[in-house]
């Protein structure tokens, strides 16, 4: 199944000026595990230091959205939930040339990546308009899964 998630702008940082906007994702590409229910409530004293459900993507599009406390944690759990394929590289020939090119290691395994065009934004919730999202969401948290595509 097919969700729609609004997410807010970003204005700084190293992702500087992403517009807000919408984007859908499968089922398969939404992490339910360390999901925050205070996060969908508007004036919920929701702070960012408690989980958020970030949306990380390419060049070429969105690649899941998981739940996190910041964007770093925020990556290291796409890759971890194997989400992350459009930036993950080769390990190269010569220990030490990741170092050269700039790479990110990511992920319990430390896995190369290349974030050169990879993008970030979190998810703005409204309950009235993403019911179905949230649902789903407190389904999967609730039944245990990761995913939630495994409900």
């Amino acid at each position: 199944m097919k969700h729609t998630l609004h997410l807010s702008h970003v204005n700084g940082g190293p992702f500087n000026c992403l517009p807000a906007r919408s984007i859908e994702l499968d089922d398969h590409q939404i992490t339910a595990t360390g999901a925050d229910c205070s996060a969908f409530y508007p004036g919920s004293g929701h702070s960012m230091r408690d989980s958020t459900l970030y949306v990380i993507g390419n060049e070429f599009g969105a690649m899941g959205a998981v739940w996190a406390t910041c964007e770093q944690d925020a990556f290291d759990e796409l890759i971890d939930r194997d989400l992350g394929a459009g930036i993950l590289v080769d390990e190269p020939e010569t220990p030490g040339e990741e170092d050269e090119d700039g790479y990110a290691r990511l992920g319990n395994a430390s896995e190369l990546c290349d974030l050169t065009y990879a993008w970030i934004q979190p998810v703005k919730f409204d309950p009235a308009r993403d019911i179905a999202l949230i649902v789903a969401i407190a389904r999967a948290d609730g039944a245990n899964v990761t995913l939630l595509s495994e409900v």
